[in-house]
């Protein structure tokens, strides 16, 4: 197929797999396509002295919440596997960005069985991780 044929507003994914961001499906996501997305994506924006991706500050986000909200904190950056980690002073001037995003994370959840709004203790988490990695690697 060439690019040319590939289905409109859609990326292709690593599994091979259409993704339309705009008009997310439950047979478009794979947790591999959301995995591997993750893995490849550096977290501030590819500015630290190493890789350190979205990826690893979910795995470490999921250590840290109850066992209740596990999935949720390993999968709540999954939308960035298809629409990529924006830095969050950029994505709040963006709010066609964060209601695409806010749609394809109700799609995600809905295809994995996990809580979307999150409970608050995902933002808690989130957060703290964020001054942690803040301190120790930017």
């Amino acid at each position: 197929m060439n690019i040319e044929d590939a289905p409109k507003d859609c990326i292709r994914t690593h599994s091979g797999l259409y993704m339309n961001v705009f008009e997310p499906t439950l047979d478009m996501l794979s947790i591999d396509d959301i995995a591997h997305g993750l893995s490849h994506q550096p977290r501030f924006a590819g500015h630290l002295d190493r890789h350190y991706s979205v990826a690893q500050h979910s795995i470490l986000c999921c250590e840290r919440a109850k066992p209740k909200n596990k999935l949720a904190a390993l999968l709540h950056d999954g939308s960035e596997a298809y629409m990529l980690d924006m830095p969050s002073p950029i994505k709040a001037r963006m709010p066609e960005y964060k209601a695409f995003e806010h749609h394809l994370m109700e799609t995600i959840a809905k295809k994995f069985g996990f809580q979307y709004p999150y409970d608050p203790e995902i933002k808690e988490i989130d957060t703290f991780m964020l001054n942690l990695e803040f301190k120790k690697l930017v």
